[in-house]
């Protein structure tokens, strides 16, 4: 009478098509999770066109989709008299180049001056922006220590996040036909979601926000964490149950 064999480790462990397909969409998926940054930023006095700022980073998020080929920028730079806001949708690793060229730009003094990151937000669902654009906004020029206030940075930066987001659905509800108008008219049509150019100044000169180098070291640092039961001594042992 024959003996039935049993089955090998690697025989259970064999996975079908279907497994397999689904393990690669989920690698897939890992790959192109999407982030978005967030930050406020001064421009240099030496910049005579603000439309420079706007064909630099066109020319850079070429360059980068190119190198990491994962998912493209979408977002909108909205510059100002004397600042600019911009809102970045991607993968990690061109928001991390982004932050990179931000922080030589500054060193350089070319474009920027000065910047501070608002948010860097991970595994964003969808996103909020169909395309990446740039507009100059036909604003009078401020003059920055007119602005006070006595909320927190915590509420501050929340709330420029928040106008940020608005606009962009504002804009993704638009007729494709109407908006390059509606997005060369937002100081006229939608004032109220833009952030203050007052508001922008003073984040800039706050410490509790990092500034792109002060990121950078933050985010490239290796992390060392010590576990309390490692500043104990003696060390505890654990103890296995043998079967």
């Amino acid at each position: 009478m024959a003996t039935e064999r049993p089955e090998s480790m690697y025989e259970n462990t064999r996975l079908n098509l279907l497994e397999v397909i689904e393990e690669r969409n989920r690698a897939l998926n890992k790959k192109s999770l999407l982030h978005r940054l967030v930050y406020v930023a001064k421009l240099t006095d030496s910049l005579q066109d603000k439309r420079d700022l706007g064909a630099h980073y066109e020319k850079q998020f070429k360059n980068w989709q190119n190198h990491f080929q994962g998912e493209g920028a979408t977002g909108m730079l909205l510059v100002y008299p004397n600042h600019f806001v911009h809102l970045v949708e991607s993968s990690s690793e061109m928001l991390m180049a982004l932050v990179r060229d931000l922080r030589d730009l500054i060193q350089e003094n070319h474009l920027v001056e000065q910047s501070k990151i608002l948010v860097v937000s991970s595994n964003v669902p969808t996103r909020l922006f169909s395309q990446w654009s740039f507009r100059v906004l036909n604003l009078p020029a401020s003059r920055l220590q007119e602005y006070e206030t006595t909320e927190p940075i915590e509420k501050l930066a929340p709330e420029c996040l928040a106008l940020m987001l608005k606009l962009g659905s504002y804009l993704s509800k638009q007729p494709k036909i109407t908006l390059k108008t509606v997005m060369d008219q937002l100081h006229e049509k939608v004032s109220d979601l833009l952030i203050p150019q007052d508001l922008i100044g003073y984040l800039l000169f706050t410490p509790d926000l990092c500034t792109p180098a002060e990121f950078l070291n933050r985010y490239d640092q290796p992390m060392d964490v010590v576990l309390d039961n490692e500043l104990v001594w003696p060390l505890p042992t654990k103890n296995f149950p043998i079967n």
